[in-house]
């Protein structure tokens, strides 16, 4: 089942395929971006910073100007959501964060 992630407000903007899966997609299956770094941090296929995954949030941290440049990647191809999103856990931290910058295919 894919791993739904939401923006600020709770909304689904993008999923993982799996926990383990370095690529994000938007909603519609287009690729989004990596996680390139090992850590939670995602930069879009040119390698710029597009946003962090924060419990089960896609945000952009607000100090992101100092965010380093990743390598570019080759789009790994379209992708199919399996399942529905649940329900999003609270996010108690929306003063440090704000919506990923790159528009986002949201559901519904």
């Amino acid at each position: 089942m894919s791993l739904y992630l939401f923006d600020i407000a709770g909304h689904p903007v993008a999923f993982r395929r799996t926990w383990d899966d370095d690529h994000l997609y938007a909603l519609d299956g287009s690729f989004l971006g990596h996680l390139p770094w090992k850590s939670c941090d995602v930069a879009d296929a040119s390698g710029e910073y597009l946003g962090s995954i924060v419990g089960d949030r896609l945000v952009r941290r607000n100090d992101a100007h100092d965010r380093r440049r990743a390598p570019a990647v080759a789009d790994p191809g379209r992708a199919v959501p399996t399942g529905r999103p649940g329900t999003p856990l609270p996010f108690d931290h929306p003063y440090a964060y704000d919506d990923v910058l790159q528009p986002v295919v949201r559901a519904g």
